[in-house]
């Protein structure tokens, strides 16, 4: 029983120290990992340590979950039959004409198995680009696409459904633009060890988070491009019972996203939104539900089959939404007065006030803050009109987020965070 017991203990240190070595060699090899020299934008994923690290998570996983059709299997497959090779980090990166989506470069170890993997995993989406060469382009989605030969694989992450394989092909054959993210000068600080990092090359924003069992915590730093006042102060918000809530001092050169929301929904261009933004937007989706008048016409007929004109007037509970600007007479004027829901405008004291209730405060009180930008989100709170995929899963899963930012001096932010689910 004794050996026994000694042979069991030395298979496991065997097995132990082989596991470790395992791990230390593919550690040892991420800084020689493949991205664009023309990234501006990297964005890494340790994949090693946050299976070690999350191991107990991952053991009650239910794959289901995720709402991915054989889920398990196909994370088994993609590690052990893909003829992929899975680094110990990934590393995503985005570039000026491609600031929309993540692209990424993996070795093909086997390109038989390779092939084989998508040609049963996705049959219809699956077409060769070149035969002679084997280049091969998979169509796994609106927003994923996969192109491999037979010694690299390339794929892109975008928000973009309507992209093609021309930049990923490109991508692929020019591959004397490649360089390895350990070498590449200006991206020594996306070199991090946290679970989960993002930089820019230009260092305006880095970010980096870690992955527990319930929690992920957030920190980073943001560079801005115009500088902040110390005296800051916000809208009065009552921040109970909010589902969203979101207010920023931010000029729109540091919100690139919110610039195009904007353009898009008022007509502005670029110029004119830095002409009429005055830095200020705040915004609340709160708990609560209000009630609009939704009005149409119907027509019926008489006795005489003469038509009669009938408007129908139907109550509609509604989302309680508020978003406010600083007033400025143009920007009221091109805001719409609909988006989803109807939006009453009101002009109070420095505001434009816009909210789907048909009530508004006749004053507005201002108060001081430490954060120039603050963001606050409740999945749980989402409203069963809003639960379409993804939401329906994040309110499922009890997810929340909060960020937060304080100054560091007059133009660099401390980002500070965490996501509870």
């Amino acid at each position: 029983m004794k050996r026994i017991t000694i042979i069991i203990c030395s298979l496991l240190l065997i097995l132990i120290s082989l596991l470790w070595v395992t791990y230390t060699v593919r550690k040892n090899r991420i800084e020689k990992q493949y991205v664009s020299q023309s990234s501006t934008g990297i964005l890494s994923i340790a994949v090693d340590d946050l299976l070690l690290d999350n191991v107990s998570q991952l053991l009650s996983f239910d794959t289901r979950s995720t709402g991915i059709e054989g889920g398990e299997d196909l994370i088994k497959k993609i590690v052990w039959n893909s003829g992929i090779s899975i680094p110990a980090r990934l590393f995503l990166f985005s570039t000026d004409t491609q600031k929309n989506q993540f692209c990424g470069i993996l070795a093909v170890s086997n390109y038989d198995d390779c092939f084989s993997f998508f040609a049963n995993q996705y049959p219809k989406a699956i077409n060769f680009v070149d035969k002679k060469q084997g280049i091969v382009s998979v169509d796994i989605a609106k927003h994923i696409k996969v192109l491999f030969d037979h010694n690299h694989l390339v794929y892109s992450i975008g928000l973009d459904p309507n992209s093609n394989f021309n930049e990923l092909h490109a991508l692929l054959k020019n591959q004397d633009a490649w360089v390895q993210i350990g070498s590449f000068k200006g991206f020594e600080h996306a070199l991090t060890k946290k679970h989960i990092g993002y930089a820019l090359k230009d260092k305006s924003l880095m970010a980096e988070a870690t992955v527990t069992k319930h929690k992920t915590d957030i920190t980073g730093q943001w560079l801005l491009s115009e500088s902040i006042e110390q005296n800051l102060q916000v809208r009065k918000i009552d921040t109970a019972n909010q589902i969203v809530t979101l207010w920023s001092l931010l000029s729109l050169n540091d919100l690139p996203l919110l610039s195009q929301i904007m353009s898009k929904y008022t007509g502005f261009n670029q110029e004119q939104l830095k002409k009429n933004y005055a830095n200020y937007l705040d915004l609340e989706i709160k708990t609560d539900s209000v009630i609009q008048k939704d009005t149409s016409i119907a027509y019926a007929y008489d006795d005489d089959f003469n038509t009669i004109e009938e408007i129908k007037v139907t109550e509609i509970a509604v989302p309680y939404i508020v978003h406010t600007w600083k007033y400025n007479e143009p920007l009221a004027a091109s805001l719409p007065g609909k988006m989803f829901y109807q939006f009453h405008k009101a002009h109070i004291d420095s505001y434009l006030l816009n909210t789907t209730s048909e009530r508004s405060p006749d004053r507005i009180q201002n108060e001081r803050t430490q954060h120039p930008f603050y963001f606050f989100i409740d999945f749980n709170a989402w409203p069963e009109k809003w639960t379409i995929y993804p939401f329906s899963k994040l309110k499922q899963s009890k997810v929340s987020a909060t960020m937060t930012t304080t100054l560091m001096d007059k133009n660099k932010l401390a980002i500070k965070g965490e996501i509870t689910y």
